[in-house]
């Protein structure tokens, strides 16, 4: 059985080197490539965040004018029923001075009736 040469060796090592080398260069290309997804996808993150930051902000503004304009509505409800109260009692009174008038009209028609008797 004859030896390997060293020229024959030195090949051999050229060739793994080489071929070593290749799959390094792969493995950085293909970390590189994925590296520059990941940099897409938290681009793509950090706009969708921010809409929905936006999104968040507008709901909440939303809320507070519902508020305000439940309460402004709470409040013209009580002011309306204030006024209904008001014009009920100036109706209670105008009928209570129609019929006090009709009840001292009629006393006093048959207090001189009974006098001319």
């Amino acid at each position: 059985m004859a030896s390997p040469s060293t020229n024959d060796l030195s090949n051999y090592a050229q060739s793994n080197i080489q071929s070593y080398y290749k799959t390094i260069n792969d493995n950085i290309n293909l970390q590189t490539a994925a590296i520059g997804d990941i940099n897409n996808k938290n681009t793509e993150l950090y706009k969708k965040q921010e809409i929905q930051l936006q999104q968040l902000k507008e709901i909440e503004d939303k809320e507070k004018l519902l508020l305000t304009r439940s309460r402004m509505l709470q409040i013209s409800q009580d002011r309306n029923s204030y006024k209904k109260k008001v014009i009920y009692s100036l109706i209670a009174v105008i009928f209570a001075i129609f019929i006090f008038t009709l009840v001292a009209y009629i006393f006093f028609n048959r207090k001189i009736g009974m006098a001319k008797k």
